[in-house]
């Protein structure tokens, strides 16, 4: 499988380009981060992957339209899109400004829609769509650009899944709790300091609190390589929220 994971550079990207390095071949793409995005290639590479770093800020279709035909470009094709670029910069809702909230939305949904769209074209017939969400998507935690960012790539995610499914397109999300990841650290900062009833306020179902960027890549590979789950929104957070 030929597999483009945005926001590979660190984080639940860089865990899921080692996860599928040695079985699959990958695009890391990345916005800043040059040399963290190279040092994944060259371990994806070492475990047997072709893989190459691929540059874009997805908040300018342009870029995300070349991003994915680099991609195709340097390993061949593409199978799979796994969109986890994202951003936060939390506030209150009465102080963010409108540049935040632009910055965030565009970020988190808009980019991951302009990478799919742009995307599939190459994956159909068939093909596998994972966008990371969160649990603010639908507990709203963290901040209100954040939770509505990740409540749009729930909406997509189904609207994609029911477009494109009778073309073999598979569409899902992964939507964690507190991930042991920098994001997640500035979140807390943030929530101890306005005193906000966020997610860190919510009891887990199981003895961790938060995972591993790991445990997402897990998930985020049975996704993958998992037939005949649709439209599905995975909770992976510890019991925090059922459905």
């Amino acid at each position: 499988m030929r597999v483009l994971i945005t926001g590979a550079s660190s984080g639940i990207g860089r865990a899921t380009a080692r996860q599928l390095a040695g079985n699959h071949d990958i695009a890391v793409g990345y916005n800043e981060s040059a040399a963290a995005a190279e040092e994944v290639v060259r371990k994806a590479q070492r475990a047997g992957s072709n893989a190459v770093a691929v540059q874009g800020d997805l908040t300018d279709s342009a870029a995300a339209d070349a991003m994915v035909e680099t991609t195709v470009e340097a390993i061949g094709g593409l199978d799979a899109v796994v969109n986890n670029a994202g951003i936060v910069d939390p506030a209150r809702t009465s102080e963010t400004t409108d540049e935040q909230w632009h910055r965030v939305i565009e970020t988190n949904l808009t980019g991951a829609f302009y990478v799919t769209r742009a995307a599939i074209d190459h994956l159909l017939p068939g093909g596998n769509v994972v966008f990371v969400s969160s649990i603010g998507g639908t507990a709203g935690t963290v901040d209100a650009s954040y939770a509505a960012s990740k409540a749009g790539l729930h909406g997509l995610t189904r609207a994609l899944a029911r477009e494109y499914g009778e073309e073999g397109l598979q569409v899902n999300a992964v939507a964690p709790g507190p991930v042991e990841t920098a994001m997640n650290d500035e979140i807390l900062e943030y929530l101890e300091a306005v005193e906000f009833r966020g997610h860190e306020n919510i009891d887990t179902h199981l003895p961790a609190y938060a995972c591993q960027p790991e445990t997402v890549a897990e998930t985020i590979e049975y996704l993958l390589e998992t037939e005949y789950i649709q439209g599905e929104i995975v909770n992976l957070n510890g019991g925090m929220q059922f459905r």
